[in-house]
């Protein structure tokens, strides 16, 4: 009991599991209940056709209280990351130490009660759900990383949800955190790290390592690009992400988020002045295969790492070492086919190496094909905004580890668009604004 009051998630986690289970008996049930001289096709439309699992008891109330667990469980976990575990932890100790604890306890809940009670789902949907779940279930129970859980609960949990309501609640969060925390390291209420010991200052402005902050900058940056949406922007959207990227440069010093917001508006601009070469067949199959691309190159490179190349040595140099670290990670870690914990001495700075090592091949392939559809579903439908906020996400990933924070990584929620694959992929653009929606699809 007392393990589960310090850390619930292992228990929810197998609690979402049985009621998945039950869900997938209780849709053979009912397909059991059918007529016997039912004709095949009807019997092929019911597995497609989606339900309330167990039963269609409170509609109108489970249809009011499904979003807005969504949108409790995201501001929580916001205000939890963006401003809890900055070094407001040390000025309020209770709430760090307690507080989290409670918090935690109330995403869980929210997202368990969104996923299986107010959520409907088809045969189909529910069984792959639960083969899905059963196999990141056993991952987490083996590495431990509770990033990549939470990531996967929010994205199971993002299924007819009014996505852009949703990301203006967790952009107003994180915004209003990362401007107190950063406001009062200023002025002294709370401590802050300086590096001296490199060319550059570094100042985390409150946050615990300057890559940190770097990562909420750039998780913000993108939220904003959401918002705003390709067709609406201006000079002054460009100007905001450049001053962004500006500030992470001279700031933090976050190298990573400093160059993905550069490359942020360098493909946001490509994408505004010629859209139509994104819609090209071979275009849209390389940006897709970036994501496994990405893992080949990191794995491959790290695995052959030789300190008498100067390519390699060049290479390893301008990433700050992270390639020598991932050869010695590789080389260190035993091979694990449904991952491991991480040892004390293990330091990679490369989500697709470190997923690799930690969560094994199966559930790795699973999260890097996931997004390659992911990709493929935005150009296909032609969600210009949310494609281009995938692929430099996705390049963060080669420098850091922050895409499996679905706090960070707003792109994770619209998996549930691959998981659950509706005709209409999921996207935060507003439904209201019909005329500016069509012409961002260059209809």
């Amino acid at each position: 009991m007392r393990q589960f009051l310090l850390d619930g998630l292992y228990t929810y986690a197998n609690v979402i599991l049985l009621g998945m289970f039950a869900g997938c008996v209780w849709y053979v049930v009912r397909l059991m209940r059918c007529p016997k001289d039912v004709p095949w096709h009807t019997t092929w439309q019911h597995l497609n056709q989606e339900h309330w699992l167990f039963g269609s008891w409170g509609i109108q109330i489970r249809n009011k209280v499904a979003p807005w667990l969504f949108y409790v469980a995201i501001a929580i976990y916001q205000f939890e990351i963006f401003f809890i575990n900055s070094l407001y932890r040390t000025r309020l100790p209770f709430l760090y130490e307690t507080g989290t604890i409670v918090l935690n306890h109330i995403i869980a809940l929210c997202l368990l009660s969104k996923i299986l009670f107010t959520t409907k789902y088809s045969a189909w949907q529910t069984a792959v759900q639960f083969c899905i779940f059963f196999i990141m279930r056993w991952v987490f129970f083996n590495n431990h990383i509770q990033w990549i859980m939470m990531g996967v609960l929010f994205f199971m949990a993002a299924k007819d949800i009014p996505l852009r309501k949703a990301l203006t609640v967790c952009f107003t969060v994180g915004t209003a955190s990362v401007v107190v925390v950063a406001l009062s390291s200023c002025v002294g209420i709370i401590d802050t790290l300086y590096d001296l010991e490199t060319s550059r200052t570094r100042n985390s402005f409150g946050y615990g390592w300057f890559n940190y902050f770097g990562a909420c900058l750039l998780g913000l940056g993108l939220m904003y690009v959401c918002l705003r949406r390709l067709h609406r922007f201006k000079w002054y959207d460009f100007a905001v992400l450049l001053a962004l990227a500006v500030f992470s440069d001279l700031g933090p010093d976050s190298r990573a988020t400093s160059i993905c917001l550069f490359l942020l508006v360098g493909v946001l601009f490509v994408m505004q002045v010629a859209p139509k070469f994104f819609q090209l067949l071979w275009v849209r199959v390389l940006a897709s295969l970036a994501p496994l691309v990405a893992l080949a190159a990191s794995v491959l490179i790290a695995m052959n790492w030789d300190p008498q190349s100067g390519f390699m040595t060049s290479l390893n140099r301008i990433l700050s070492g992270r390639v020598e670290l991932s050869w010695m990670a590789l080389n260190e870690m035993p091979f694990r086919i449904a991952g491991q914990m991480r040892s004390p001495d293990m330091l990679v700075d490369n989500a697709y190496v470190q997923h690799w090592i930690l969560s094994g091949p199966v559930a790795s392939l699973l999260m890097w094909v996931a997004f390659s559809l992911l990709i493929w579903r935005l150009l296909a439908q032609k969600h210009l905004t949310e494609a281009a906020c995938c692929l430099v996400i996705l390049c963060h990933g080669l420098m850091e580890i922050h895409i499996t924070w679905a706090c960070v990584n707003v792109m994770l929620w619209l998996l549930c668009g691959v998981l659950y694959w509706p005709k209409e992929q999921p996207c935060f653009a507003a439904k209201s604004d019909a005329k500016a929606f069509k012409k961002e699809k260059l209809q």
